[in-house]
Protein backbone atom coordinates (compact mmCIF):
# COMPACT_ATOMS: atom_id res chain seq x y z
CA UNK A 1 0.00 0.00 0.00
CA UNK A 2 1.08 3.51 -1.08
CA UNK A 3 2.28 5.94 1.82
CA UNK A 4 -0.53 8.95 0.06
CA UNK A 5 -3.29 5.76 0.12
CA UNK A 6 -2.30 4.73 3.84
CA UNK A 7 -2.32 8.67 5.02
CA UNK A 8 -5.82 8.94 3.47
CA UNK A 9 -7.25 5.87 5.06
CA UNK A 10 -5.90 6.61 8.31
CA UNK A 11 -7.38 10.41 8.23
CA UNK A 12 -10.60 8.87 7.15
CA UNK A 13 -11.12 6.82 9.67
CA UNK A 14 -9.91 9.76 12.13
CA UNK A 15 -12.48 11.74 10.67
CA UNK A 16 -15.56 9.54 11.08
CA UNK A 17 -14.53 7.86 14.30
CA UNK A 18 -14.81 11.64 15.42
CA UNK A 19 -17.90 12.86 14.19
CA UNK A 20 -19.47 9.20 15.27
CA UNK A 21 -17.99 9.15 18.68
CA UNK A 22 -19.50 12.46 18.85
CA UNK A 23 -22.66 11.75 17.45
CA UNK A 24 -22.96 8.89 19.46
CA UNK A 25 -22.51 10.92 22.73
CA UNK A 26 -25.84 12.56 21.96
CA UNK A 27 -27.91 9.72 20.72
CA UNK A 28 -26.57 8.27 24.54
CA UNK A 29 -27.76 11.55 26.05
CA UNK A 30 -31.19 11.21 24.13
CA UNK A 31 -32.33 7.59 24.66
CA UNK A 32 -31.16 7.99 28.14
CA UNK A 33 -33.57 10.63 28.27
CA UNK A 34 -36.27 9.16 26.82
CA UNK A 35 -36.12 5.41 27.91
CA UNK A 36 -35.67 6.72 31.92
CA UNK A 37 -37.87 9.68 32.41
CA UNK A 38 -41.10 8.12 31.70
CA UNK A 39 -40.19 5.03 33.89
CA UNK A 40 -38.99 7.35 36.71
CA UNK A 41 -42.83 9.50 36.22
CA UNK A 42 -44.47 6.02 36.90
CA UNK A 43 -42.68 4.44 39.39
CA UNK A 44 -42.74 7.84 41.35
CA UNK A 45 -46.91 8.02 40.68
CA UNK A 46 -47.11 4.81 42.02
CA UNK A 47 -44.95 4.10 44.50
CA UNK A 48 -44.05 7.50 46.14
CA UNK A 49 -47.49 9.21 45.22
CA UNK A 50 -47.40 10.84 48.71
CA UNK A 51 -43.84 12.30 48.97
CA UNK A 52 -44.00 15.96 48.59
CA UNK A 53 -43.90 16.78 44.92
CA UNK A 54 -40.31 18.63 45.03
CA UNK A 55 -38.61 15.44 46.35
CA UNK A 56 -40.51 13.76 43.48
CA UNK A 57 -39.35 15.97 40.67
CA UNK A 58 -36.09 15.92 41.95
CA UNK A 59 -35.90 12.33 42.21
CA UNK A 60 -37.18 11.82 38.51
CA UNK A 61 -34.61 14.67 37.43
CA UNK A 62 -31.43 12.80 39.45
CA UNK A 63 -32.49 8.79 37.59
CA UNK A 64 -33.07 10.45 34.16
CA UNK A 65 -29.90 12.61 34.07
CA UNK A 66 -27.75 9.73 35.47
CA UNK A 67 -29.18 6.73 33.44
CA UNK A 68 -28.74 9.53 30.19
CA UNK A 69 -24.87 10.50 31.48
CA UNK A 70 -23.97 6.83 31.78
CA UNK A 71 -25.58 5.71 28.67
CA UNK A 72 -23.93 9.22 26.62
CA UNK A 73 -20.06 8.24 28.07
CA UNK A 74 -20.94 4.69 27.54
CA UNK A 75 -21.48 4.99 23.79
CA UNK A 76 -18.99 7.47 23.51
CA UNK A 77 -16.08 5.02 25.13
CA UNK A 78 -17.70 2.69 22.43
CA UNK A 79 -17.43 4.50 19.64
CA UNK A 80 -14.27 6.14 20.47
CA UNK A 81 -12.25 2.23 21.11
CA UNK A 82 -13.89 1.47 18.03
CA UNK A 83 -12.25 4.18 15.81
CA UNK A 84 -9.19 3.62 17.79
CA UNK A 85 -9.20 -0.14 16.61
CA UNK A 86 -10.04 0.56 12.66
CA UNK A 87 -7.37 3.31 12.97
CA UNK A 88 -4.54 1.02 14.22
CA UNK A 89 -5.87 -1.50 11.93
CA UNK A 90 -5.09 0.73 9.12
CA UNK A 91 -2.01 1.92 10.07
CA UNK A 92 -0.77 -1.53 10.23
CA UNK A 93 -1.23 -1.68 6.39
CA UNK A 94 -4.39 -4.05 6.87
CA UNK A 95 -7.69 -3.52 5.12
CA UNK A 96 -10.49 -2.42 6.83
CA UNK A 97 -13.20 -5.05 5.26
CA UNK A 98 -15.71 -3.90 7.89
CA UNK A 99 -18.43 -0.55 7.31
CA UNK A 100 -17.26 2.73 8.60
CA UNK A 101 -18.28 3.19 12.76
CA UNK A 102 -18.40 -0.58 13.05
CA UNK A 103 -15.39 -2.98 14.66
CA UNK A 104 -12.62 -4.14 12.20
CA UNK A 105 -12.32 -7.25 14.28
CA UNK A 106 -15.24 -9.27 16.09
CA UNK A 107 -13.24 -9.28 19.17
CA UNK A 108 -12.57 -5.09 19.03
CA UNK A 109 -16.58 -5.00 20.50
CA UNK A 110 -16.18 -7.18 23.12
CA UNK A 111 -12.83 -5.68 24.21
CA UNK A 112 -14.70 -2.34 23.76
CA UNK A 113 -17.69 -3.27 25.85
CA UNK A 114 -15.90 -4.94 28.21
CA UNK A 115 -13.60 -1.49 29.20
CA UNK A 116 -16.68 1.40 28.75
CA UNK A 117 -18.38 -1.31 30.67
CA UNK A 118 -15.74 -1.23 33.44
CA UNK A 119 -15.79 2.40 33.10
CA UNK A 120 -19.00 3.51 33.39
CA UNK A 121 -21.77 0.74 34.64
CA UNK A 122 -19.14 -1.30 37.13
CA UNK A 123 -20.26 0.79 40.46
CA UNK A 124 -23.25 -0.09 42.09
CA UNK A 125 -26.47 1.83 41.91
CA UNK A 126 -30.32 1.20 41.49
CA UNK A 127 -29.72 2.55 37.89
CA UNK A 128 -26.78 0.88 36.78
CA UNK A 129 -28.31 -2.58 38.38
CA UNK A 130 -31.54 -2.59 36.46
CA UNK A 131 -29.70 -1.66 33.18
CA UNK A 132 -27.57 -4.85 33.69
CA UNK A 133 -30.35 -7.13 34.52
CA UNK A 134 -32.49 -5.57 31.49
CA UNK A 135 -29.69 -6.78 29.30
CA UNK A 136 -28.73 -10.11 30.85
CA UNK A 137 -32.32 -11.39 30.30
CA UNK A 138 -31.73 -10.17 26.79
CA UNK A 139 -27.56 -11.55 26.31
CA UNK A 140 -28.46 -14.72 27.84
CA UNK A 141 -31.80 -15.28 24.74
CA UNK A 142 -29.42 -14.05 22.41
CA UNK A 143 -26.53 -16.34 23.36
CA UNK A 144 -28.40 -19.48 23.32
CA UNK A 145 -29.97 -18.83 19.59
CA UNK A 146 -26.60 -18.15 18.48
CA UNK A 147 -25.92 -21.65 20.18
CA UNK A 148 -28.99 -22.72 17.35
CA UNK A 149 -27.27 -20.56 14.44
CA UNK A 150 -24.12 -22.45 15.20
CA UNK A 151 -25.61 -25.48 15.14
CA UNK A 152 -24.93 -26.70 18.73
CA UNK A 153 -26.74 -29.10 19.88
CA UNK A 154 -29.54 -29.47 21.96
CA UNK A 155 -29.89 -25.54 21.20
CA UNK A 156 -29.72 -26.27 16.90
CA UNK A 157 -33.07 -29.11 17.69
CA UNK A 158 -35.40 -26.85 18.52
CA UNK A 159 -36.97 -23.32 17.77
CA UNK A 160 -37.31 -20.42 20.29
CA UNK A 161 -41.45 -20.47 19.55
CA UNK A 162 -40.99 -23.97 20.82
CA UNK A 163 -39.07 -23.70 23.94
CA UNK A 164 -40.18 -20.20 24.66
CA UNK A 165 -43.70 -21.16 26.63
CA UNK A 166 -41.34 -23.25 29.13
CA UNK A 167 -39.02 -20.36 29.74
CA UNK A 168 -42.21 -17.83 30.59
CA UNK A 169 -43.61 -20.55 32.80
CA UNK A 170 -39.94 -21.43 34.29
CA UNK A 171 -39.68 -17.88 35.15
CA UNK A 172 -42.84 -17.02 36.89
CA UNK A 173 -42.10 -20.37 39.16
CA UNK A 174 -38.92 -18.64 40.36
CA UNK A 175 -39.56 -15.48 40.80
CA UNK A 176 -42.84 -16.57 42.61
CA UNK A 177 -41.00 -18.73 44.88
CA UNK A 178 -38.29 -16.71 45.50
CA UNK A 179 -40.68 -13.41 46.17
CA UNK A 180 -42.62 -15.80 48.88
CA UNK A 181 -39.57 -17.70 50.56
CA UNK A 182 -36.72 -15.10 50.17
CA UNK A 183 -37.96 -11.60 49.42
CA UNK A 184 -35.34 -9.59 49.96
CA UNK A 185 -32.88 -11.37 47.72
CA UNK A 186 -35.08 -9.76 44.93
CA UNK A 187 -34.11 -6.82 42.82
CA UNK A 188 -35.52 -4.09 45.33
CA UNK A 189 -37.74 -2.30 42.64
CA UNK A 190 -39.45 -6.32 41.45
CA UNK A 191 -39.93 -6.67 45.47
CA UNK A 192 -41.61 -3.62 45.94
CA UNK A 193 -43.46 -3.94 42.59
CA UNK A 194 -44.89 -7.89 43.78
CA UNK A 195 -44.96 -6.40 46.94
CA UNK A 196 -48.02 -4.23 45.79
CA UNK A 197 -49.46 -6.75 43.76
CA UNK A 198 -49.36 -10.05 46.35
CA UNK A 199 -49.10 -8.66 49.63
CA UNK A 200 -50.94 -5.58 49.53
CA UNK A 201 -53.52 -7.35 48.20
CA UNK A 202 -54.26 -9.11 51.40
CA UNK A 203 -55.68 -6.05 53.20
CA UNK A 204 -58.47 -3.90 52.44
CA UNK A 205 -58.01 -0.54 54.35
CA UNK A 206 -61.03 1.48 52.51
CA UNK A 207 -63.34 -1.04 53.05
CA UNK A 208 -65.72 -1.89 50.13
CA UNK A 209 -64.12 1.13 48.25
CA UNK A 210 -60.60 -0.60 48.46
CA UNK A 211 -61.65 -2.80 45.41
CA UNK A 212 -62.71 0.18 43.34
CA UNK A 213 -60.34 0.50 39.99
CA UNK A 214 -57.77 2.79 40.23
CA UNK A 215 -58.93 6.00 37.59
CA UNK A 216 -56.09 5.25 35.18
CA UNK A 217 -57.20 1.59 35.33
CA UNK A 218 -60.77 2.32 34.51
CA UNK A 219 -60.23 4.82 31.81
CA UNK A 220 -57.79 1.77 30.15
CA UNK A 221 -60.18 -0.44 29.97
CA UNK A 222 -63.14 1.66 29.21
CA UNK A 223 -61.21 2.92 26.03
CA UNK A 224 -60.09 -0.74 25.14
CA UNK A 225 -63.84 -1.79 25.26
CA UNK A 226 -64.27 0.84 23.36
CA UNK A 227 -61.57 0.40 20.54
CA UNK A 228 -62.53 -3.52 20.54
CA UNK A 229 -66.17 -3.05 20.85
CA UNK A 230 -66.39 -4.99 17.08
CA UNK A 231 -65.48 -8.47 18.45
CA UNK A 232 -65.47 -7.84 22.54
CA UNK A 233 -64.70 -11.65 23.66
CA UNK A 234 -61.08 -10.98 21.98
CA UNK A 235 -60.04 -8.48 24.99
CA UNK A 236 -60.48 -11.11 27.29
CA UNK A 237 -58.46 -13.86 25.07
CA UNK A 238 -55.03 -14.23 27.06
CA UNK A 239 -53.55 -15.99 23.95
CA UNK A 240 -53.98 -12.45 21.85
CA UNK A 241 -51.62 -10.09 21.99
Amino acid sequence: MSDLLLYKKLVDALRHGVLSTAMGLRNGLHYGVKVRAPHALVMTLLFKSGSPIASNLASIVKMTFVHARNLGAFVLLYKALLALGRIAHAAAGRPLTTPAGTPAEAWHALLAGWIGGMLVWSKYSSVNEQIALYLLSRVVVSFVKMLAVRGVAPFSSVNYGQVYPYLAAGVWAVVMWLYEAYPKTLQPSLESSMRYLYADTNTWPSGPASFLPSAASAATLAAAVYLQRADLPKLWDLSAR
